[in-house]
């Protein structure tokens, strides 16, 4: 192997390591989450993201940015009054900025797995007669949420952030194909070193 690109690597890293030294980003985030499938249909959500790559950006003197990629697991419950539950286990990945005074922005790409439980009774035609059928089905989601909010913990000594997301989601399959979704995300974070 080249040694020149040995080389490389190796100061790739250290640039990587020098600038997660001096970042104020936190080396993780547990949240905890209001989540309204379609706004109105309430649930709760609990989530933890990992920093994948920090970069610290100082645009003049005294104002400096912090970016990261970062990785998360989400688990997810809402439950629509007299149609469905919703469960979902999901994985994102995407990119945080904070501002000099707080100002934090994301955008994630999320994926995963969804099981769905009908409220009420499912019957199935067999023959000339009807048999109770399964409640529960399953679901691939896949989906887009951009977030604004604020971090205190850039501006003072509080670990906290809290985060708007409106989130845009399919879910498939959905009888013979796939169904858009929406929701809205109120999010509560701790910031933890």
């Amino acid at each position: 192997m080249n040694h020149k690109f040995i080389w490389l690597i190796l100061a790739c890293l250290l640039t990587n390591i020098s600038y997660a030294q001096e970042s104020a980003f936190p080396s993780y985030q547990v949240s905890l989450s209001f989540f309204g499938e379609n706004i109105s249909h309430s649930g709760v959500r609990l989530g933890m993201m990992l920093p994948i790559q920090k970069v610290l950006k100082h645009k003049k003197a005294d104002e400096q940015v912090d970016k990261a990629w970062v990785g998360g697991l989400f688990l997810t419950y809402y439950k629509d009054p007299r149609n469905h539950q919703g469960l979902m286990l999901t994985g994102s990945i995407g990119r945080q900025r904070i501002g000099k005074k707080g100002l934090q922005s994301s955008f994630n790409i999320e994926t995963g797995y969804m099981l769905s439980l009908l409220d009420g009774e499912v019957y199935e035609q067999e023959g000339e007669s009807f048999a109770q059928g399964n409640r529960a089905s399953s679901h691939f989601v896949f989906g887009i949420n951009p977030g604004i909010g604020w971090n205190f913990s850039k501006v003072t000594q509080l670990p906290l952030a809290i985060m708007a997301h409106p989130h845009i989601y399919v879910q498939a399959p959905y009888n013979t194909l796939f169904v858009h979704r929406a929701a809205l995300e109120i999010k509560m974070i701790l910031n933890l070193k």
